[in-house]
């Protein structure tokens, strides 16, 4: 029995659509939930991570400028031994020359809200607003620096004058790291250095889905730092996350509990270094919405689809049967070689468009014969003129060789070298060896850049390379250092009264390459950097590559991964720095890219 494509239209679109809908919804609504779990573990693990990395570095610095001054004997540790023998000037002057020190410390970050050394008598030297010396020697913090002995110990948050409160205002908050100054065995004093509350609450509170939270808790379960400004300096155990604390037994890990009656999936990591741990919290509710909302939209969109899908089946059927077949001749005959016959068809729908594209496609195929005889014959002509217009590299290489030669004859070792580093960028930038080198050939190449440029800024600026030995045989793009250092030079330090400082500094980051561009120049302004990336490349002739950092990003994403790129540090009228951050890749790795 013959069976017409009306009802096989139907019959298929009927048993393929309710199964094949069917099952993938099913499939795709569990899928999506296990997506949207590992993707908020995952991000929140990534954010905890990034957190108290960024936490352990500010930490490091403070504690840095501590070990300076509990070791620094002239200017601390003489000044603090008691001498019953010294005269009042002799004690002046040493006084004056313990705050100049300590003054000196005070701008070395921005975020430092103050210096506190203070003798073990109670006789202190302070910069900033800080807690008073009587009032810390009294505290159990203070019992513990003495026990440390020089070690540090850190503070939790507390108001810039009082040890125990927190302030309403959240920027008088600092946290502090203390140790005590040790003359041999024995204890003179103590430092304390204090940072401002606002760099814990900036690397803490960042965006967060699904109604998530994140804080920070010291050794003993007390906030360091919380959503809400009243859980501060307060232990977790008289809060509504008090069941939280036991669980957190490892170092890390993700575990799953419930939290006023509501699942929520708890992720969390303890630092190695201050043994301070940062909590994150997902309520499991807020995952099992966007899964439900999913699935209801998925139930909705087969239904409406099937019942589509049957109707216009049945509408269009007949139209289409009629005229597939006047088509199909109409196409045998032109893979027979007939380009002359047209089809007409005048149905009002996809086929009618069909034969006419069918009709234009014969036009144009005709057409295009006729015309690929002529463009041949002209690609030929073309191709001789350019040969006969073409430059010989060799010959471009050879002269500036030869003008190299009569310098070193002449004396003339400016033009000697600069001519020698141009020649050097000329034969890099022409493509040879690949697209792909190594750091050390990168490091070579900006070095004959920077010499051609100490040539034009007339010994402006000084650069400074910092490789890493253990990178420099790694294998990455060609040209990606350049144009930062370009930028560098042009926005940077071009602008800048008096002499400036480049450097470039390189070194090895968990299987990545981690390559900065820094400058002691005129900055970027905030607004101006928030949109850097969108940027064109401007149009400078003094530019050797006119390709702006945007570019370089896009060029780096678009071979390495979207998590590979350039971020941007910058300070108006102080500095600027450009990361950049590759995978390491061994030599040979990429010799077919």
């Amino acid at each position: 029995m013959r069976t017409g494509i009306r009802t096989k239209l139907f019959a298929s679109f009927s048993v393929v659509i309710i199964a094949s809908l069917s099952i993938v919804s099913v499939l795709w609504y569990n899928k999506y939930y296990d997506s949207q779990r590992e993707s908020a573990e995952s991000f929140m693990s990534r954010t905890i991570l990034d957190a108290n990395k960024s936490f352990e570095l500010t930490l490091k610095d403070i504690d840095y400028i501590s070990t300076i001054i509990s070791l620094n004997k002239p200017n601390v540790i003489d000044m603090l031994l008691p001498d019953a023998t010294e005269t009042l000037i002799e004690r002046l002057e040493k006084d004056r020359k313990l705050d100049n020190f300590i003054s000196s410390l005070y701008g070395y970050k921005y975020y430092i809200s103050s210096i506190l050394v203070s003798s073990i008598g109670g006789r202190s030297y302070t910069q900033g607003s800080t807690v008073p010396a009587d009032e810390f020697m009294r505290s159990i913090w203070y019992e513990q620096l003495l026990k440390q002995r020089g070690n540090k110990v850190f503070i939790t948050t507390h108001a810039n004058t009082k040890l125990n409160k927190v302030s309403a205002y959240l920027n008088q908050n600092v946290v502090s790291i203390s140790r005590a100054i040790m003359n041999g065995s024995e204890a003179v004093g103590y430092v304390n250095v204090d940072f401002n509350y606002e760099v814990v609450e900036r690397i803490f509170n960042t965006p967060l889905p699904n109604k998530s939270q994140l804080f920070l808790l010291d050794n003993k379960g007390g906030f360091v730092y919380s959503p809400r400004a009243e859980d501060i300096n307060k232990p977790i155990a008289g809060t509504d996350y008090a069941s939280v604390l036991p669980l957190l037994t490892d170092s890390s890990g993700k575990l799953s509990m419930r939290i006023n009656g509501e699942e929520h999936l708890v992720v969390y990591h303890t630092s190695d270094y201050t043994n301070w741990t940062t909590v994150g919290l997902i309520p499991r509710s807020e995952l099992l919405a966007e899964s439900r909302k999913a699935a209801n939209n998925i139930m909705l969109i087969p239904v409406l689809t099937l019942i589509a899908a049957l109707i216009v089946a049945t509408i269009i059927s007949n139209q289409i049967t009629k005229n597939i077949g006047r088509l199909r001749h109409a196409m045998k005959r032109v893979s027979a070689g007939n380009l002359s016959d047209p089809i007409a068809i005048s149905s009002g729908d996809e086929i009618e468009e069909l034969s006419r594209g069918f009709n234009a496609m014969v036009i144009n195929l005709r057409e295009l014969l006729d015309d690929v005889k002529k463009t041949e014959e002209q690609k030929r002509l073309l191709e001789f003129k350019a040969l006969q217009a073409q430059i010989n590299p060799h010959f471009l290489f050879n002269t500036l060789n030869q003008i190299k030669w009569l310098a070193d004859v002449q004396k003339a070792d400016n033009i000697k070298q600069l001519v020698t580093s141009l020649v050097t960028l000329l034969h890099s930038s022409m493509g040879k060896g690949g697209e792909f080198i190594s750091v050390r050939e990168e490091q070579q190449y900006l070095e004959h850049y920077l010499n051609i440029q100490q040539f034009r800024y007339y010994d402006k600026f000084d650069a400074v390379f910092d490789i890493e030995e253990s990178i420099l045989e790694a294998r990455m793009l060609k040209f990606l250092l350049q144009p930062i250092v370009e930028n560098a030079l042009i926005h940077g330090l071009e602008p800048l009264k008096g002499r400036g400082q480049l450097m470039v500094k390189g070194y090895g980051d968990e299987g990545h390459i981690m390559l900065q561009v820094s400058d002691n120049g005129v900055g970027i302004e905030p607004e101006r950097l928030a949109a850097i990336f969108d940027q064109v490349a401007e149009k400078n002739q003094s530019r050797f590559s006119g390709i702006g950092l945007g570019n370089v990003q896009e060029r780096i994403r678009l071979h390495y991964g979207a998590g590979y790129g350039l971020q941007i540090e910058s300070v108006s009228g102080l500095f600027t720095t450009v990361t950049m951050r590759i995978p390491i890749e061994a030599e040979g790795e990429n010799e077919d890219a």
